[in-house]
């Protein structure tokens, strides 16, 4: 598609993972769609990811549904591969992208929706809102404290260890991103990682020869709801060996600042040269219509089926399973929603939309 359209049955907004996801399904259930997204091309927002980046999923873990990651199953792809790998999804199944096209708002009208955005308005029966969890940067209310002469990056700017001046540096955060990225600078710098006090559970990439995420699946952990509280796993965590070799360091949760100094709950300080923020994300959603939203301003959904009629999500944290922000997983909420969608263009209930040759 090279234009936008001035209407069409179903619009995916977001062309992520998630929003793939479901153009799959739809095409193969014959709907017709367009899927926009802001960046300039495909997995841009990948490809903004720092250069080390690994999965912690393994590639038989990283598909999209009906196209398996490419190379050996065993292996961590890097965030260049995930990149590649979207991209050529989207061209093998010809997929109705449509780049630089951020849809700045999204309001009802009538029985559907109309999404404005820098090249014009299209109005959509249905909607897929698929801009995912990792919206805009997440920063401590006390950040703002920090002396302006202690460099500062969130994940989100973070690209390697060359960005990090020399001397002591704190990463705040010990999810996934922050020990990846502790690690990493640990090479290079004196790195201080502050740890959270909800335990992260640590998790080996592979038991007894067979990779974590097979086991969380045969167990149908993936398949679960979960608790919105329970901290996420780490997975694959390096830390406590660079701990023991004394190559790092940590220390209690950060919770101020004053001048060039961070301090702890329990009265421990520390003067980085830099820090390194591994807060995590927050959503946007300034840009939907007050109707879609509940009190909080969060959307009003219930396992990415919207209240108001014909609106749909997808990629949310935690939205219907653990795996509904992992790219490997996220086909099981496209295949629902899709299902959804088009049931609700029937008006009647349907079997789940397969490709062909596909177990339903």
């Amino acid at each position: 598609m090279s234009a936008l359209p001035a209407e069409v049955p179903v619009a995916v907004i977001g062309a992520g993972q998630s929003g793939l996801a479901v153009g799959y399904y739809l095409r193969r259930a014959g709907v017709r769609c367009v899927l926009l997204d802001a960046g300039d091309e495909v997995g841009e927002s990948w490809e903004r990811r720092w250069d080390s980046l690994k999965l912690f999923t393994s590639a038989q873990f990283s598909g999209l549904p009906g196209l398996p990651f490419p190379g050996d199953g065993a292996h961590y792809p890097g965030k260049d591969e995930v990149v590649a790998y979207l991209r050529d999804y989207a061209e093998r199944f010809e997929l109705p992208v449509l780049t630089d096209h951020r849809v700045r708002s999204l309001r009802r009208d009538g029985d559907g929706y109309v999404l404005t955005t820098g090249h014009g308005e299209c109005r959509a029966g249905q909607v897929v809102i698929a801009t995912g969890a990792f919206g805009l940067p997440r920063l401590p209310d006390f950040a703002a404290g920090l002396s302006p002469d202690v460099h500062t990056l969130h994940t989100g700017e973070y690209r390697g260890p060359g960005q990090v001046p020399p001397g002591t540096v704190v990463v705040v955060g010990d999810g996934n991103s922050g020990r990846q990225i502790a690690v990493e600078l640990a090479a290079t710098h004196d790195v201080v990682l502050s740890c959270s006090e909800a335990v992260s559970p640590p998790l080996p990439q592979t038991v007894v020869g067979r990779d974590m995420f097979w086991w969380m699946s045969v167990l149908g952990v993936m398949s679960l709801p979960v608790n919105m509280q329970a901290p996420d796993p780490v997975v694959g965590d390096r830390v406590p060996e660079l701990l023991a070799a004394g190559a790092l360091r940590t220390m209690g949760r950060i919770t101020g600042a004053e001048g060039a100094e961070l301090l702890t709950a329990d009265g421990e300080r520390v003067k980085p040269s830099a820090v390194v923020w591994a807060t995590g994300y927050r959503t946007d959603w300034s840009w939907l219509d007050p109707e879609l939203l509940d009190e909080d301003g969060q959307p009003r959904q219930t396992g990415g089926v919207g209240a108001v009629p014909g609106s749909y999500y997808l990629g949310l944290y935690r939205m219907r399973t653990r795996g509904s922000a992992l790219i490997g997983f996220v086909g099981r909420d496209a295949e629902h929603v899709a299902t959804a969608i088009v049931a609700a263009a029937q008006g009647t209930p349907t079997s789940s939309p397969t490709a062909e040759g596909e177990p339903s």
